[in-house]
């Protein structure tokens, strides 16, 4: 809808026009103008919902529901800037499935889709409402805890590695195991938020070589 700027001289001979009226028709001319405002009220409150929702869709991943790339980089940066200012450690998790191509060429990429949006239920599931899980692309998927520290956060990774090889998805009646590694990065160890991915990645490719969290 395309706004109406009224001018200063529009809104006088309005209230000129106005003050002419007798009071019958003043009252009609009101109730008029009333309605018209509650119409505009109520288109801008329908834009808004529309404008809040095409943010949220930008934010999301289409197929698991949780945030997507754009939102885990966003949020990150938030998160690291509250670290520098007022010194609450957190860290960067990120997590690569073992084996996800093998799914997807042996059961198809539905039951690979089924996989995916397992692993994000079952991430988001085990963290804190204050901490954040994303999609990054494939099946790579990364999380922001906050406010722990080095110990927390391997411990949280450990727990997370357990409950996906414990927990297979289910799919057309068949149970389909999966494993992942995690690696972390506090935000201690890193000077910005593109060196914290870049070492919580490193970490888990060394989750991945060994299995073993280092």
């Amino acid at each position: 809808m395309k706004a109406t700027v009224i001018s200063p001289q529009q809104d006088d001979n309005l209230i000129d026009r106005f003050k002419q009226l007798d009071e019958s028709s003043r009252y009609s001319e009101l109730r008029r103008m009333q309605g018209q405002l509650r119409a505009m009220r109520q288109q801008l409150r329908h834009q808004e919902d529309i404008i809040s929702n095409l943010r949220q869709q930008a934010m999301q991943d289409t197929l698991t529901g949780v945030g997507n790339r754009r939102m885990f980089e966003n949020e990150l940066e938030l998160a690291f800037s509250f670290y520098r200012r007022y010194g609450h450690n957190g860290a960067v998790l990120m997590l690569d499935m073992n084996d996800f191509k093998a799914i997807n060429d042996n059961l198809g990429h539905l039951a690979g889709d089924a996989v995916l949006k397992h692993v994000a239920s079952l991430l988001h599931a085990h963290v804190r409402d204050t901490d954040v899980v994303c999609r990054m692309g494939g099946d790579e998927f990364a999380i922001i805890l906050r406010q722990v520290n080095g110990t927390q956060a391997m411990e949280k990774a450990q727990r997370l590695m357990y409950t996906l090889a414990n927990s297979p998805c289910r799919y057309l009646g068949h149970d389909v195991y999966l494993t992942a590694s995690i690696g972390w990065c506090t935000f201690a160890d890193g000077h910005s938020s593109a060196e914290l991915i870049k070492r919580a990645d490193e970490h888990m490719y060394k989750v991945k070589e060994t299995m073993i969290p280092v």
